[in-house]
């Protein structure tokens, strides 16, 4: 019997992706994404560098940054409502 934590992202629109359950992300540095911070492997075609690996706490939640204005990115620190 296999074990499996259920990966959740819900997006508010505006304001961050809220991520629980994940052990990693595919953080996207090329800015080329059309899902950022997720990688969509767009710097394939586009050009730059591929993307940062981020390990995380699968137990706990996080807030992913969509407006670019995070200085703590990939993570929100809540520079969108400012």
């Amino acid at each position: 019997m296999s074990l499996r934590r259920k990966v959740s992202f819900m997006t508010e629109t505006p304001g961050p992706t809220k991520l629980t359950g994940a052990k990693q992300i595919a953080y996207c540095v090329c800015m080329q994404s059309n899902h950022w911070p997720h990688c969509d492997a767009t710097h394939h075609t586009a050009g730059g560098s591929g993307p940062k690996i981020i390990e995380l706490d699968e137990n706990k939640t996080y807030m992913l940054c969509r407006c670019f204005k995070s200085k703590n990115k990939p993570f929100c620190d809540g520079s969108h409502s400012k």
